[in-house]
């Protein structure tokens, strides 16, 4: 199978297009890169050079279709610009076809609040995306933007009055399309464990993994991959959430063994065996 994967390029902190190739190439899948951005580091550290890529994404387009390529998987993720959301929509609507499945994962913000590159286009052209895709995995504030709604209402929720939220909060962003939603990133009550939340057109379920309180780089990311890589290789849903759940665990696991600091990201390559399908 082969996944074309548009997201950002980083060295240091173990994210995007990194998680994406290590994971699709554990699950036996290839994946065609379409860079948005080259960064010496991702966005967490206190300093990094970025080079925007903006205009690229039109140029593999037109090549790859030269090129008559097709894809099992289109899968997106950070967009520096509502430029470049715009290009991955029209990657998405020249590659998609019946067979292709496309995972929009929306970078918007976290917490509660919106990124630096946040603006009201980019949102716009996102939620674009949203409408072409198959599975988004927003964290909380992403849905909530997603919706229209305050990015940090949730936190006045938890507990189950908080999972009836996101629900409610998820059918405003799915309308009449029966999309996967993954929610990311939820607080439950148990400590040490983070909630990831199935939304189906059959139903919902809560995935928990274990968390120490440190925000690791990357861990959307690998999910969204697994998650992916899973679906496409015949999983239900449930089973790749609990996969990418099992796999990040261990993950986080080996990296407070070895004292990494949360903007290194989680240990994933020690565990990539757990990936082979």
């Amino acid at each position: 199978m082969r996944v074309a994967a548009i997201n950002d390029l980083s060295g240091l902190g173990k994210c995007s297009l990194v998680a994406d190739i290590s994971v699709f190439s554990a699950m036996r899948i290839e994946t065609c890169a379409v860079p948005t951005a080259v960064l010496s580091a991702q966005t967490g550290f206190s300093s990094y050079y970025c080079k925007d890529l903006t205009g690229v994404i039109p140029e593999y387009t037109a090549k790859y279709k030269e090129q008559k390529a097709c894809f099992d998987g289109i899968i997106t993720g950070f967009m520096l610009n509502e430029v470049q959301a715009n290009n991955a929509l029209e990657f998405i609507k020249a590659f998609k076809t019946k067979g292709t499945r496309v995972l929009v994962d929306p970078v918007l913000g976290d917490d509660g609040e919106r990124y630096m590159n946040y603006s009201e286009e980019l949102l716009g052209a996102i939620k674009e995306m949203v409408k072409e895709a198959d599975i988004i995995t927003p964290n909380i504030t992403e849905l909530c933007l997603l919706a229209d709604v305050d990015p940090g209402e949730y936190r006045k929720y938890s507990g189950d009055e908080l999972i009836n939220y996101i629900l409610e909060v998820s059918g405003k962003v799915r309308g009449a399309r029966k999309q996967i939603i993954a929610v990311t990133g939820i607080p439950v009550p148990e400590a040490g464990e983070v909630g990831n939340l199935m939304i189906t057109e059959d139903g919902h379920g809560l995935i928990k993994s274990h968390t120490n309180g440190v925000h690791y780089s990357g861990t959307g990311d690998l999910f969204a991959a697994v998650l992916f890589g899973g679906i496409l290789n015949g999983m239900n849903v449930l089973e790749a959430s609990k996969l990418a759940g099992d796999f990040i665990r261990a993950s986080v696991e080996d990296a407070e063994k070895g004292g990494t600091s949360g903007n290194e990201g989680i240990a994933f390559e020690k565990n990539l065996g757990m990936l082979i399908l």
